[in-house]
């Protein structure tokens, strides 16, 4: 048989002076010994409940800490989750064409987009499927070809102008040191519009909004003419002087002067193909106009009268 183990703990002097009494009659137990066993039991049970009560505090602070951490700990990993969520959705793009240039890209709903020189355009990285538009903001000439999706409109912001389409095709130029702004619609159908007034375009109709009063007109036009520069070619349809003037200088990347007695105003309709070169055109502009001149030094170009 297996010799029964005894369990060893270690005694105290109170421990020793209680077990005595506790082994002792009653009869023998003196007052003075009796005065100090009750000490010693008071003593005891005032640590006891000291103790249990320090147990319960830190259970019900715990208890009450855990009631009050755990909604900051779910709002904290919500803020956090909703943080990311918001960057990817707002975590915007620059794309921007340099002055005698043109170049394009296509966005991540696959609309493409051509840019003109001197343009530039803010964009989403990735369109998200839980916003209700596709916005972006173009400071310049862009001709968009827009991916249809009835779900998510496509809006092209220019400051306080806006173009709300659902899957189309159209140009529109918005410079923001130019007094207006124009839309040309090639197919489809568009919606132009400010806080105060819209307008609807049909193929071959554009707008024309003046960013200082606000005023709002519209034309019927060749779409193809104001869209030839997509190709890398200028058609300048009846345009005045002061707008040909602009376009060359972002064309092909030089500055222009011009005479106080040259008539800004005046209005020339001109073709030229992509691999025309600035002087061509000079030529050109200055045989049908019939009384400018011009010189280039460098990137200089400075018009005269003849």
């Amino acid at each position: 048989m297996q010799p029964n183990s005894t369990k060893h703990t270690e005694s105290t002097p109170n421990d020793d002076a209680l077990r005595r009494l506790w082994n002792q009659d009653v009869s023998d137990i003196s007052e003075s010994e009796m005065s100090d066993a009750l000490d010693i039991f008071r003593n005891r049970r005032t640590t006891y409940n000291r103790t249990k009560r320090r147990k319960l505090r830190v259970l019900s602070i715990m208890k009450y800490a855990a009631l009050f951490i755990a909604p900051i700990i779910t709002a904290f990993v919500t803020w956090n989750y909703s943080a990311e969520y918001h960057v990817q959705e707002t975590e915007l793009t620059q794309f921007y064409v340099p002055e005698g240039k043109i170049d394009s890209l296509i966005l991540s709903d696959n609309t493409c987009v051509k840019l003109d020189a001197g343009t530039s355009i803010i964009y989403p990285a990735s369109f998200s499927n839980r916003t209700h538009n596709r916005n972006v903001y173009v400071n310049g000439k862009c001709h968009f070809a827009v991916a249809k999706d009835r779900m998510h409109p496509f809006v092209v912001n220019m400051g306080s102008l806006k173009v709300k389409v659902l899957g189309t095709h159209f140009t529109v130029d918005s410079y923001n040191e130019d007094d207006n702004i124009t839309v040309t619609l090639e197919e489809g159908l568009v919606k132009v519009f400010d806080n105060k007034q819209s307008m609807t375009l049909k193929p071959n109709e554009q707008v024309i909004y003046n960013r200082k009063d606000g005023t709002m007109h519209k034309n019927r036009v060749d779409a193809m003419a104001y869209c030839a520069w997509v190709a890398g070619n200028l058609d300048f349809a009846s345009q005045p002087l002061s707008e040909i003037i602009k376009t060359l200088e972002r064309k092909y990347d030089v500055s222009i002067t011009v005479a106080s007695d040259i008539n800004l105003a005046k209005r020339y309709t001109m073709n030229f193909k992509k691999e025309e070169s600035l002087d061509r055109i000079l030529k050109v502009l200055s045989m049908v106009s019939g009384e400018i001149n011009y010189t280039v030094d460098n990137r200089k170009v400075r018009l005269y009268k003849k």
